[in-house]
């Protein structure tokens, strides 16, 4: 047997292994960053301001319509007549 294709095939084989080991360091790397973007707390500190300010408006909205069923005023109650 001829030692030169094992050289050649041990040197594929590190080849590969080294660009596997990038691709699985390159792949870490894209993982932490998408843990850090979607962190609830991070997100939470950023936008604040934002999302009390809605939910603010939408509690204020449902109250007033929650209170607009049981107070009733009619605008013209002269003209108002049961039949």
């Amino acid at each position: 047997m001829n030692a030169k294709p094992v050289d050649r095939l041990e040197l594929e084989a590190l080849l590969q292994r080294n660009r596997l080991h990038e691709t699985i360091g390159a792949f870490k790397d894209k993982v932490g960053a998408a843990r850090a973007k979607f962190d609830p707390t991070t997100n939470a500190r950023e936008h604040l301001l934002s999302v009390s300010l809605s939910v603010s408006s939408i509690a204020f909205l449902a109250g007033y319509g929650f209170a607009g069923l049981f107070t009733r005023r009619h605008l013209n109650s002269d003209s108002y007549t049961e039949r």
